[in-house]
Parts: structure tokens; sequence; C-alpha cells
């Protein structure tokens, strides 16, 4: 059974020591766009590279092996986190699509490769807050527009709970929600859990979820209150607060 090399790295993080870093970034880049021109492909291997050392100054150095990026005519989003859960961590599908028009959603596809996880709405919740934090290219799902207005008319009718159960790789989507809103939201609540909580609280939570190649587990209920030392429910209250009250 291969448990995803961040988790290790977790561990030490919430412990209270210093990570042992890794040569985050410096594994090869393998970039296969046969069908792009020669000043694209160059464009996005520079946004590519340039993203990767700012996610690995954000998260932490916890990938040092290659990246095979495909880029291909196809229609649909962009995919890191579900090769990871079949087991090839590290490869990466791009649609050529966006990449033309500078709307890859670079910075949140490495994030999937630095910081894979086994629960769906913390995996997506993460690459969606570190894009928009880092000022990727305006990408889905919230193409470049103040995350908090978006989650804002959003977060009356979110299902935190229904979202939070949701194992990688089950699409993060309700009934009601279509996947660009449940997106939308799921990188708020992380937002709100780092910037109000602390990184040291998430990274614990988010190492009780590691990625296992082919293994589906959203984590516990109970975790969260152990973590927080309040419930899933009175967290999802406080970030439906602090949301409403930064439009004033």
């Amino acid at each position: 059974m291969r448990l995803i090399l961040f988790a290790a790295f977790l561990m030490l993080a919430t412990a209270g020591g210093t990570p042992a870093h890794a040569a985050c970034g410096d594994g090869t880049i393998k970039i296969r766009a046969p069908i792009l021109s020669s000043g694209d492909k160059a464009e996005f291997e520079t946004h590519f590279r340039r993203s990767l050392k700012r996610v690995c100054r954000w998260w932490g150095e916890t990938y040092d092996g290659a990246f095979t990026i495909d880029i291909d005519e196809s229609r649909g989003p962009s995919m890191a986190l579900v090769p990871a859960w079949r087991g090839n961590h590290g490869e990466m599908l791009f649609r050529a699509g966006t990449v033309r028009l500078g709307r890859a959603a670079i910075t949140h596809e490495i994030a999937h490769v630095l910081a894979p996880n086994a629960n769906r709405f913390l995996a997506e919740g993460l690459a969606v807050y570190i894009h928009d934090d880092q000022r990727g290219q305006p990408a889905y799902p919230n193409f470049g527009k103040d995350l908090t207005s978006e989650a804002r008319r959003l977060a009356p009718r979110a299902d935190i709970a229904a979202l939070e159960r949701l194992a990688t790789p089950t699409r993060l989507k309700l009934p009601d929600l279509d996947s660009r809103d449940a997106y939308i939201v799921a990188g708020s609540f992380v937002g709100f859990l780092v910037e109000q909580h602390g990184m040291e609280k998430f990274r614990t939570l988010y190492a009780m979820t590691p990625l296992v190649a082919r293994e589906r587990n959203a984590g516990k209920p109970e975790r969260w209150q152990k973590v927080y030392e309040v419930s899933l429910e009175e967290l999802t209250a406080q970030w439906r607060t602090a949301i409403k009250q930064s439009a004033r």
C-alpha cells in the first residue's frame, strides 16, 4: 500500500519540528504538447516553473519527483489529483484551449501534486485557495474574481458537512450545488480555516486524511472537534458569519 509522499512531511510539521526539505521542483519536468506552438509551449513552461517555486515556498518542499504534463485538445478540467489517486503521482493533464488563452489552472494542479489528499473537499479547497492566494492565471472556478465575494452568494445553501464527506476521487458536487460552485465554497472555507484558525491546525487536520492510491477515506467527522475544539457545524457558522461581515 503506497502512501503519498507528503504525509510524512505533514506528520513532522504538525509535531512542531522542522521538516526535512526535499529539493522541491528539482525533478524532471516533461511537457508533451504536440498540438501547441513552440511559443505557447514555452510560455506555459515559464508559468509552470514560476508557479512551482511559489507553491513550494507556500506549502513546503514536499515533492521532489518528476512532473509529466500532457496538453491535448480534449475538453474537460485539468487534472493532477485523480492521477495521483490512481497511483500516477506527478502526472498532470491540461487542455490546450485554456493554455492558449492563459487560463490554465497551473498553480491549482501543482498544489495537488505537492499536497494531495483523500478528502476531496479539503484537497480542492486547498488547491483553489493557493491558486487564488498566489495570483495564479484567471482559471476555474473563480476565473480571477474575488473568492470571498463569489462564495458569499453560495454560503447560505452550501452543505459543508455533505461536501466534507466526499472522498477522492468522487467529484466535488452535490445535487443542488454544481462543481464550480462547490469548488468556490471549498476554497473559501479552507481560506477561512487557514486565515482565522492558523496553518498549524489546518495541517494537523489535513494530515489525518493522507492520500493512499486507490483507497477512499474522507476521514472521521469527529476529527474536526479534535483539531479545532468545536464541531464542523460551528466552524461552518463561523465561516458564514465571516464572509457576510467582509462585505461591510
